[in-house]
C-alpha cells in the first residue's frame, strides 16, 4: 500500500512496500525479495515513476535510508531521487 497526500496545492506520496531501495527508481524492473508477484511489482514501480517523474510530489521512501525523501526526476533512460 502507498499513501498519497494532497493539501493546499502540495503533494506527497509514501511509497510503502512498493519500493525498498532508491535503485528501484533507476531500474524499476529490479525485483525485490519481497515481491510476491515479481512481474506485477515491476509494472507497478514503472507506472509509479512514470506518473511522478518531473512532478512536484515529494516521494517518501518508507524503506529508504537517509535521505529518505525527494522528487523523481528523469536522468537519461532512468530516474533518480532528487533532493532539491
Amino acid at each position: 500500500m502507498s499513501v498519497r497526500i494532497s493539501s493546499r496545492g502540495e503533494e506527497a506520496v509514501i511509497t510503502g512496500d512498493m519500493m525498498h531501495h532508491p535503485i528501484q527508481l533507476a531500474v524499476p524492473d529490479l525485483h525485490a525479495n519481497f515481491d510476491m508477484d515479481k512481474a506485477q511489482g515491476a509494472r507497478t514501480r514503472r507506472a509509479f515513476v512514470e506518473r511522478y517523474q518531473e512532478r512536484k510530489a515529494l516521494i517518501i521512501g518508507s524503506h529508504f535510508c537517509d535521505p529518505s525523501s525527494g522528487w523523481i526526476v528523469r536522468e537519461g533512460a532512468a530516474w533518480k531521487l532528487a533532493l532539491e
